[in-house]
């Protein structure tokens, strides 16, 4: 047999071996994206969003985490002398409105309280008045009547 009949077959052999590695390399290439892409596309879709006011001394701050329809955040109504509340809400967004149960701690209570949200171009506004408890929770006695915060958007300071 002539030796370079011999060398003929073993290249090719060779060659596609390698041209075989870099199609499976290419494979695993080609599907790594779309995976990391799906894993991605949920923290893609939930954002953060966070809006304050100040008046005089008193801040009020809400910290919003919205993924799809469902938000979690921190409300804090921080006035300078007394009657400061704050706490954890979960909630639903349907179009501009976040309807939440608030778990408010203040004044040495914790009290969940309904809250709505109604989110205007770069500001947050709700209503805050007399309540009255239903079914565990403290819900507006009126919705249309009482104090209304406007908050604006700012940035997302990082948590601790």
């Amino acid at each position: 047999m002539n030796p370079n009949n011999l060398k003929k077959p073993v290249l090719a052999a060779a060659i596609l071996a390698l041209l075989s590695g870099c199609d499976n390399r290419s494979a695993s290439t080609a599907s790594s994206p779309p995976a990391e892409t799906a894993a991605a596309a949920p923290a893609a879709q939930a954002r953060q969003v966070c809006y304050r006011q100040v008046l005089g001394r008193d801040t009020t701050l809400v910290r919003l985490n919205i993924s799809g329809a469902a938000v979690t955040g921190e409300l804090a109504v921080l006035p300078a002398q007394k009657d400061r509340a704050r706490g954890p809400f979960r909630g639903t967004l349907a179009g501009q409105q976040i309807v939440a149960d608030w778990q408010r701690a203040g004044e040495g209570q914790t009290q969940v309280h309904e809250v709505t949200f109604t989110l205007t171009g770069d500001s947050l506004r709700w209503r805050e008045g007399a309540r009255t408890e239903k079914g565990g929770k403290w819900v507006l006695a009126n919705p249309t009547q009482g104090y209304e915060y406007v908050l604006g958007k700012v940035d997302c300071a990082p948590q601790p």
